[in-house]
C-alpha cells in the first residue's frame, strides 16, 4: 500500500496506485489533524460558507471526453496528497471516502478539460455521476452500494469551493509520465549495453576520464558508469566478432545523449514530486494579500515538455543503434523536435523493443558461432591428443603393449592419470578458444557481460525462448508503467545496483583525489597539528569551527574563475548547498552573523575542491587547511606582519627544508594594470593569468600555455597593454632592495594607489625585520593570487629545494571587503592558510 500523509509521495507511488498495483493507506494521525483543521476553519467561516453545496447544478461529463482510468486514478491520488497537507477545509470523512473509492476499484469519471475535475470529484463524493469499475463504466451510486460504500449526505459550500479550487489532473498525469520515463531510462541503458555487447563495440568511449575530466557532465558520468557495470566481464567488446560500424555515434556516444536525457527526466520528476507534495490554501485563507490559487498546470507544463524531448532523444538513439546493428552507416542522433508526451512514450517503447530483439538475436548468433568454433577447437585438440597417443604406442619397442608387465592396480592408476591429463589439456584448449562460447551467457567463459547476458536471457524468455525474438513479442516486457522486480525494467535496475555494490565485480577503491590515513600517518599528523596549534595560541588566537557545507549563495562569486571547482550538494531539503571551498569565506560569514569585535582566530578543518588531483604533489580534492586570521581594527600593517610572522614560525619548525614567502600588494598590482592600459573590468581576469607565471613562462614560441597568449587571445587584452605588463611582472628580489629600486626608477609615476601600497610595504618590512621574519620574504610583482576577494597584501610560501615539487604550501592576504558581502558593516581581515597536505607530501 502507498501511505499518504506520513511521508513524501513519490512519482512511483502515483504510478502504483494509478495502475492498480497498490492501494491507498491514509495516515491516521495526519487524517485526524485534517479533521481538526476543517473544524477550526468551519468555526471561522461565514454562515454562507457552511450552507449546503449545490452539486446538482454542476454539469455532468460526456463519456467521450473523459480521462483514461489510469490518469483519473493518478489525478485523485494527487488530490488526496494535497488534501492531506492539513491546509484545506475538507472533512476527514470526505478524504477517507476518496481513498476508499480507489481501493474498491472505483474511479469517478474526470473530464479531459483542465480545471473541471474538481467539480467531478465533488459530485462523486455525493454519489453522482459515473465511474470506472472492474466491469466497465457504471453509475457511481450503484457501484458504491455494491462495494459497501455510502456517499456523503452533503458538502458545505466551503468544501465544494475547495474541491473546485485546484486543477490537479495535470499533476497526476505528470507524475505518471515522470515515473514511466524513469523506468524508460533503465530500459534504455540496458538496451544500449546489450547492443554495444552484441556489436563488439569499443569500450574506450565509456571510460570515466572522458566525462570526469573533459566534460564533467553528471548525467553522462552516471550513464557511462551504468553501462560499464552491465558490460562487466564481457569478452566480446573490442573484438572483431562481426563487421559493424563501431565508430557510429550511436554506439560511441551513448553517455553523451543518454546523460542529458537522464538529467532532464530526473529534474522534471523533482518538479512533479514537489507539486505532488505541496499544500494549498483553502477559500478562507485567500485574502487580498495572499498568493492566490495555485496553478499546477504551469508547473506540469515545465515538466511535460522536457520529458517529451528527453524521451524523443532516447528513441532516436535506440533507432540509430538498431541501424548500426544492421550495418547501415550514417545513422546519427538527430535534433529533438516537439512531440506529444504520450506519443514519445509509445514511440520509445516500440523502439526499445525492436532494439532489444535485434541485439538479443545478434548476441545469440555471435555466441552460437563462438560455441561452434570452441567445439571445433576442442575436437581438434582431442584428435591431436589421440594421434599423439597412438604414435607413442607404435613407437614402443616391438609395438609392445604399454600395459604389459604391469599389475592391474598400476594399469588403472596409469590410465586414470592419462585421462586427467587429457581432460586438463581439453579444458585449457576450450578456455583458449572461448570457453563454452557463452552458450549460457555471462560469467566465467561467457562472451557477454554479466549484466547484458541476463538482459539477453530475459528478452529471449519473453519471446518464448525459441527462435529469433520478434519486436511484438518483446514489447510486452518493455513496460514503462511497471518497474517491479519481475519486469525487465526492474531486472535492469536490480542488475545495476547489484553490480555496482562491489563484491565480485571489482575491488573497492577510493574516490578520486582522496586517500586513507594509516595509523603511523595519523601519528605524524597529530604531532604536526599540535605544533601548529601551539604557535597559533602563542599569538593569542582562539579556535572556532563552522559547518562543512554552506548555502551555495554564500560561496558563489567569491573565488573568481575557481568557483567552478565548488562541490554542489544534491537538493534534499529545499536549500541549495555546497561543500566549503576554503575556510576564509565561512569565517567571513561567521563574522557577519556574530558580533565578536576584534578576534584572532585559527581553524583546522577539511575543505573540498573539484580540481584535478595530483597526489604526488599533495593536491587532493579533500584536504586539510590550517587557517590563522586576524579580524578587526588594528594599527597599519600590524596584523599583516603578525600573520606572516606566525606562518614563518610554523614553516621553519617543520622538516621541509628552505622556504620562501613571495609577497605582493593587490593595490600595487591594480596600479600596474591601470598604468599599462588594462580596462578596470578585466583586472581580476588578468590577475588570474599573471598568477600562472610560476607555472608557465611569459612568452616562449614553443609553449602554447604562455601567459601573454592567454591575456591577448583568451582574455581579450590589447597586445601593447600585455607587453607593458610584461615589463613589470618580471621584477622580483629581496624586499628592501627591490622596493628601493622601484622607488628610484619611479616605475609607478605619481599613481596614488601605487604610492599608498609602497608606503604600506615599507612599514611592513620594518615590522617583519623586527620580528626576524624578513629573511624569508621575496618581493615579487608577478604574484597575483587568483581569488577575487583580496584587497591588500597578498603572499604565498614555496619550498626552495627538494625533489618533491608541490607548489605553494601556504598562502593568504588581506580581505577587507569580504565580510561586507554578508552584512552592512565592513570588518578588516587578514589571514594565512597553510596547506598541510602539501607539507606532509614533502615530509613523506
Amino acid at each position: 500500500a502507498v501511505t499518504v500523509g506520513a511521508r513524501k509521495l513519490l512519482n512511483a507511488d502515483v504510478m502504483a496506485v494509478a495502475t492498480g498495483a497498490a492501494k491507498v493507506d491514509l495516515d491516521a494521525a495526519t487524517l485526524d489533524r485534517c479533521g481538526a483543521e476543517a473544524q477550526y476553519l468551519k468555526s471561522k467561516a461565514s454562515p454562507g460558507a457552511t450552507a449546503a453545496f449545490d452539486a446538482a447544478a454542476l454539469a455532468g461529463i460526456p463519456e467521450e471526453s473523459v480521462l483514461p482510468e489510469a490518469e483519473a486514478r493518478a489525478a485523485i491520488v494527487a488530490r488526496l496528497s494535497s488534501l492531506m497537507q492539513c491546509r484545506s477545509c475538507i472533512r476527514a470523512e470526505a478524504v477517507s471516502l476518496l481513498a476508499s473509492l480507489l481501493n474498491a476499484g472505483l474511479c469517478p469519471l474526470l473530464p479531459a478539460s483542465e480545471g473541471d475535475e474538481g467539480a467531478a470529484v465533488a459530485r462523486a463524493l455525493l454519489g453522482m455521476g459515473s465511474a470506472y469499475t472492474p466491469t466497465g463504466i457504471q453509475p457511481l451510486a450503484g457501484a458504491m452500494t455494491t462495494a459497501g460504500l455510502a456517499p456523503l449526505q452533503e458538502l458545505t459550500t466551503m468544501e465544494g469551493d475547495t474541491l473546485r479550487l485546484r486543477a490537479f489532473a495535470a499533476t497526476g498525469a505528470t507524475c505518471m509520465a515522470a515515473a514511466a520515463a524513469a523506468t524508460a531510462l533503465d530500459l534504455a541503458d540496458g538496451a544500449a549495453a546489450l547492443s554495444l555487447d552484441a556489436c563488439a563495440a569499443f569500450s574506450e568511449p565509456l571510460q570515466g576520464a572522458h566525462f570526469d575530466v573533459y566534460r564533467q557532465h553528471r548525467g553522462q558520468m552516471e550513464v557511462a558508469e551504468r553501462v560499464r557495470l552491465l558490460l562487466t566481464g564481457s569478452r566480446s567488446l573490442n573484438s572483431p566478432v562481426a563487421p559493424v560500424y563501431q565508430d557510429d555515434d550511436a554506439l560511441r556516444a551513448v553517455p553523451q545523449y543518454h546523460g542529458p536525457a537522464r538529467e532532464a527526466v530526473l529534474a522534471a520528476g523533482k518538479v512533479a514530486e514537489t507539486e505532488l507534495n505541496s499544500a494549498e490554501a483553502g477559500p478562507l485563507t485567500r485574502r487580498h494579500d495572499s498568493a492566490g490559487p495555485y496553478h499546477p498546470q504551469q508547473a506540469s507544463c515545465c515538466s511535460y515538455q522536457p520529458l517529451a524531448h528527453a524521451l524523443l532523444i532516447l528513441m532516436q538513439g535506440s533507432r540509430a543503434r538498431l541501424a548500426a546493428m544492421s550495418a547501415a552507416a550514417g545513422n546519427g542522433i538527430g535534433a529533438s523536435t516537439y512531440v506529444p508526451l504520450r506519443g514519445a512514450l509509445s514511440s520509445l517503447r516500440r523502439a526499445l523493443a525492436e532494439e532489444l530483439a535485434a541485439a538479443a538475436t545478434r548476441a545469440a548468433a555471435t555466441e552460437a558461432a563462438a560455441a561452434a568454433e570452441a567445439a571445433a577447437k576442442r575436437a581438434a585438440a582431442e584428435a591431436k591428443a589421440a594421434a599423439a597417443k597412438a604414435a607413442k604406442s607404435s613407437a614402443a619397442p616391438g609395438g609392445a603393449d604399454p600395459d604389459a608387465g604391469l599389475t592391474p592396480e598400476q594399469i588403472a592408476k596409469r590410465r586414470e592419470k592419462a585421462e586427467k591429463n587429457a581432460a586438463l589439456k581439453a579444458a585449457k584448449a576450450a578456455a583458449k578458444a572461448g570457453g563454452d562460447g557463452g552458450a549460457g551467457g555471462g560469467g566465467a567463459g561467457g562472451l557477454l557481460g554479466d549484466g547484458t547476458a541476463e538482459i539477453k536471457r530475459r528478452v529471449m524468455a519473453a519471446a518464448g525462448g525459441e527462435g529469433e525474438p520478434s519486436a511484438e513479442a518483446v514489447l510486452s516486457a518493455v513496460d514503462f508503467n511497471c518497474a517491479g522486480e519481475g519486469t525487465l525494467g526492474g531486472v535492469i535496475a536490480g542488475l545495476i545496483e547489484k553490480l555496482g555494490s562491489g563484491g565480485a565485480r571489482r575491488k573497492p577503491k577510493l574516490p578520486k583525489g582522496t586517500r586513507d590515513q594509516l595509523p603511523e600517518q595519523m601519528r605524524v599528523r597529530e604531532q604536526a597539528f599540535e605544533a601548529i596549534r601551539r604557535v597559533f595560541k602563542r599569538h593569542g588566537a582562539v579556535e572556532i569551527d563552522t559547518p562543512v557545507f554552506e548555502l551555495k549563495e554564500t560561496l558563489t562569486g567569491k573565488y573568481g574563475e575557481d568557483s567552478k571547482l565548488i562541490y554542489d550538494l544534491a537538493d534534499q531539503g529545499g536549500e541549495l548547498l555546497a561543500l566549503r571551498y576554503d575556510l576564509t569565506v565561512p569565517f567571513a560569514r561567521y563574522l557577519a552573523l556574530n558580533s565578536v569585535g576584534n578576534i584572532k582566530r585559527f581553524h583546522i578543518a577539511k575543505v573540498y575542491r573539484r580540481d584535478q588531483p595530483n597526489l604526488a604533489r599533495g593536491r587532493y580534492r579533500e584536504f586539510y587547511q590550517c587557517d590563522f586570521d586576524i579580524a578587526g581594527a588594528y594599527g597599519p600593517m600590524v596584523a599583516d606582519a603578525e600573520v606572516l610572522s606566525a606562518a614563518c614560525e610554523i614553516l621553519s619548525g617543520l622538516p621541509i627544508g628552505d622556504f620562501q614567502v613571495k609577497l605582493n600588494h593587490r593595490r600595487l598590482l591594480d596600479a600596474i594594470l591601470d598604468i599599462c592600459g588594462c580596462p578596470a573590468e578585466k583586472f581580476r581576469t588578468i590577475c588570474s593569468a599573471i598568477d600562472k607565471l610560476d607555472k608557465a613562462p611569459w612568452e616562449e614560441a614553443s609553449d602554447h600555455h604562455r601567459v601573454r597568449k592567454e591575456m591577448v587571445e583568451e582574455k581579450g587584452l590589447a597586445p601593447e597593454a600585455a607587453d607593458k605588463i610584461g615589463g613589470f611582472v618580471t621584477y622580483s628580489g629581496p624586499p628592501r632592495q627591490l622596493w628601493q629600486q622601484l622607488t628610484d626608477e619611479a616605475k609607478f609615476g605619481q599613481h596614488p594607489d601605487a604610492a599608498a601600497a609602497m608606503g604600506e610595504l615599507a612599514l611592513l618590512f620594518d615590522y617583519l625585520d623586527a620580528m626576524d621574519s624578513l629573511r624569508f620574504i621575496q618581493f615579487d610583482l608577478s604574484l597575483a593570487r587568483g581569488l577575487t576577494y583580496y584587497t591588500g597584501l597578498i603572499y604565498e610560501c614555496v619550498v626552495l629545494d627538494g625533489e618533491t615539487k608541490v607548489g605553494s604550501i601556504a598562502a593568504g592576504g588581506r580581505y577587507d571587503n569580504l565580510v561586507g558581502m554578508f552584512s552592512s558593516t565592513q570588518t578588516p581581515c587578514v589571514g594565512v592558510s597553510i596547506g598541510i597536505e602539501r607539507v606532509f607530501a614533502i615530509m613523506e
